[in-house]
């Protein structure tokens, strides 16, 4: 199970210090953290100055053709760069050109056993499949992505199936218990993914034993011992 970090310099940074595999970007990020004040180049350099993660960023073209020339000017400032491409004819078709340079790239934007299938024929790195979004459209994420893993059981190097588009925890865990390599997602849901009420709950127990251990402080617990009603 991997995490790949997302959202603003700030998150990624903190993503890459957590542990992250890498960085996915996309252009909803672009705009909200950017605002249109600088290119995709001057983005991508700007990723790429506060991780040494590998970083997907996303591209687009009208042709297959103006993907790939796009991508090979973005790939050529770091060997971290790689892409995340729509998934549609014409970008699957510029994934294979950019992956037989050595450009990592993710299928995104799949909905699709179907559209797993041409990401596996083309060579991806990687898909990316909308989870919550699925969802809205009346599909089962769970079965598909378990259709995905499934049908991927029998390749030698099957693409990475990274689940995203994430309204919480609960989607994190479908996704994984379905079969899903990676999630990705922003900072704020990796946070809650790291705790758990029984856990906090457990600290606050832990902490009566604590308090008996010569030169132990748990002061900072009291809040949390309020929570959970177990405060002395």
């Amino acid at each position: 199970m991997k995490i790949y970090g997302a959202g603003s310099l700030e998150e990624i940074e903190k993503s890459t210090l957590l542990g992250a595999s890498g960085i996915l970007t996309n252009p909803q990020g672009f705009d909200q953290y950017f605002q249109g004040k600088a290119s995709l180049e001057e983005i991508t350099r700007s990723i790429i100055k506060v991780t040494d993660l590998p970083v997907f960023i996303q591209i687009h073209g009208s042709t297959a053709e103006e993907i790939v020339n796009r991508g090979l000017a973005l790939a050529a400032l770091s060997p971290q760069v790689g892409f995340k491409i729509i998934s549609d004819e014409k970008g699957f078709k510029a994934m294979r050109q950019l992956q037989r340079e050595g450009i990592r790239c993710i299928a995104t934007a799949l909905f699709s056993l179907s559209q797993a299938a041409v990401a596996a024929a083309v060579g991806v790195f990687g898909i990316c499949f909308f989870v919550s979004r699925a969802r809205a459209i009346g599909m089962d994420p769970h079965q598909l992505l378990s259709s995905i893993k499934q049908g991927y059981s029998s390749l030698e190097a099957p693409p990475e199936i990274v689940a995203v588009s994430m309204k919480g925890v609960g989607d994190v865990d479908l996704a994984l218990s379905a079969g899903a390599d990676a999630v990705g997602m922003r900072y704020p849901l990796i946070q809650e993914m790291m705790t758990h009420p029984l856990s906090q709950k457990a600290e606050v127990l832990f902490g009566r034993n604590w308090a008996r251990v010569k030169g132990e402080n748990v002061d900072y617990l009291k809040s949390a011992a309020e929570t959970y009603g177990l405060a002395e």
